[in-house]
């Protein structure tokens, strides 16, 4: 069956990789999951109980407390708000959406032209016209995360919410066009669209601190955000691969390796898996030498930068555990985009078109 196109056997069991997956967890998980589909509710994005239900069985909660196990209350809410809307985002494009760029592209615009207005001192949004459910609720979003942040934290997160954006148009291009060449040409597209470095940024939030450009955007921690970027995508492509050959998507390392190299989808995935396993370990190799690597820091900056590492450990690691308690990718999650079908809260962009 491989050889015709179906999944192997090995793209959902954790000992394909050779890194742990988390074992801490938020013990406000459940609280942070009640909260965020109330809030999402109240913005429209689903429409009845069977909506409410199917996306409840994704549980982004355990993502978020993956991701922040260290974090409570009204932070992790936060924090699983993030996680909630980037997957009802990205649900937008599974369907007709995807394929048609200058739509992807509106849409993009509009959630983007958020993340240029004006804030006052209290916190609260400036007057606007409203956009539906995405965008009233990413500008809800947007404003609590960013509130009380210092102006290098806010530079630098709104670069990174842009970067994320494009790369839906390119994704979109990309699926009318001719298909990524490369591993390392999918996996640059894809360390946009994976959406971790917001998913950091977070982490100087919740820690009270924002780090120094030149220490955040230098060596070694570039390098290791880029490794993180990296164990994410070759995770998520392994664990997500059945799920985006039901939905015929092409961004998706396993298949250009498949596509490149030939073969079966099997040693696909092994190498994918590799090449995730060797990222990991260069992380780990490369932060246990943080201290004599920035050894003219100081003792704040070398404590928040312990704190920041072990929030990129933790996406890594949390990524992995997630992806194998959730319906997302399993037999449900295979059939909720299969044969042209879209998730319920697809097709919220006044403007898209959903499959019938």
């Amino acid at each position: 069956m491989d050889k015709a196109g179906s999944p192997p056997a090995t793209t959902r069991p954790a000992a394909l990789f050779g890194f742990p997956a988390s074992d801490r967890i938020s013990p406000d998980a459940e609280a942070a999951r009640r909260h965020t589909i109330r809030w999402l509710s109240r913005y429209g994005v689903f429409q009845g109980d069977e909506s409410v239900a199917e996306y409840d069985a994704l549980r982004f909660d355990l993502l978020a407390a993956h991701f922040y196990p260290g974090e409570t209350g009204s932070d992790l809410a936060l924090g699983n708000d993030l996680c909630g809307w980037y997957f009802v985002f990205d649900d937008q494009f599974d369907g007709e959406l995807g394929c048609r760029p200058q739509e992807v592209s509106r849409l993009v615009d509009a959630v983007f032209r958020v993340t240029e207005e004006p804030e006052d001192p209290a916190g609260t949004a400036a007057e606007h016209t409203p956009g539906g459910p995405l965008v009233e609720s990413f500008r809800d979003l947007w404003r609590r995360i960013h509130h009380g942040m210092p102006r290098v934290w806010r530079d630098r997160f709104r670069r990174h919410w842009t970067e994320y954006l494009l790369s839906y148009h390119r994704e979109a291009l990309g699926r009318t066009g001719s298909r990524p060449r490369s591993v390392e040409a999918v996996v640059a597209l894809r360390r946009h669209s994976i959406g971790v470095q917001p998913c950091l940024d977070l982490n100087e939030r919740f820690g009270g601190y924002a780090l120094p450009e030149a220490v955040h955007g230098g060596f070694p921690l570039a390098q290791l955000r880029k490794a993180t970027d990296d164990v994410v995508v070759f995770t998520n492509d392994i664990v997500s691969l059945a799920k985006e050959l039901a939905a015929g998507d092409v961004h998706n390392s396993v298949l250009v390796q498949r596509e490149l190299a030939g073969g079966t989808l099997e040693e696909a995935v092994r190498h994918i898996a590799r090449l995730a396993d060797a990222r990991y370990r260069w992380f780990e190799d490369t932060a246990a030498r943080l201290p004599a690597l920035l050894a003219g820091a100081g003792a704040d900056t070398l404590r928040h930068v312990a704190h920041y590492v072990d929030g990129m450990r933790h996406v890594m690691r949390g990524n992995l555990a997630w992806s194998f308690e959730t319906a997302r990718y399993d037999e449900r999650g295979i059939a909720a985009v299969s044969s042209g079908r879209q998730r319920p809260w697809a097709g919220l962009a006044p403007y898209a078109t959903t499959a019938p």
